[in-house]
């Protein structure tokens, strides 16, 4: 057995308090130590940043980078699919009295402009408008969305104006035209 060296009770040689006069028995550690401790911290650390900086380099450096058209010839692009694309919906209206319900209806015109957005990261989405008294639909919209943040999001109907908003958002009839 072990005795506090405060009191002279016997103790267990585990205790860190005495249980009889409440005596701490865990030794202070020295100030060396401590030093020791915080080198030893300082070095894992600058270590750990090391190991990380070197897998981020060696992602940097290995990995394919996305090729990212710049904004100007991405969104150029993609007016010009969706001009493609409402002149492939306007010829069916002038061939079938109306505008297709989806755009499977002018796959054959229709598809490059999709392909061609698609290349310069936009994707077009068409929108048929309701079916008239004569059965008919004579409204339409077509929206070209950018799959990266910052680039334009335009929008086309039946009129033919082009409309653009920089907003996280797709474009509508109440944005500004693009010039």
């Amino acid at each position: 057995m072990f005795t506090c060296p405060s009191c002279d009770q016997t103790i267990n040689p585990a205790s860190e308090i005495c249980p009889y006069c409440h005596a701490d028995l865990v030794p202070a550690r020295p100030a060396a130590h401590r030093q020791q401790q915080r080198r030893g911290l300082l070095i894992t650390i600058a270590a750990a940043l090391a190991v990380v900086g070197g897998i981020l380099a060696v992602f940097y450096f290995v990995l394919p980078k996305p090729s990212v058209a710049p904004p100007a010839i991405a969104e150029s692009a993609a007016v010009a699919a969706l001009r493609q694309a409402a002149a492939a919906v306007q010829s069916y209206d002038r061939r079938e009295g109306g505008y297709p319900v989806t755009i499977v209806q002018v796959q054959d015109q229709a598809s490059a402009a999709f392909a061609n957005a698609r290349g310069n990261g936009y994707y077009l989405v068409y929108q048929a408008g309701a079916p008239a008294s004569d059965g008919n639909i004579h409204s339409f919209v077509l929206l070209a969305r950018p799959d990266y943040y910052g680039y334009r999001n335009f929008y086309v109907d039946q009129t033919g104006v082009i409309r653009a908003t920089r907003q996280n958002r797709p474009a509508t009839a109440q944005d500004p035209p693009i010039s």
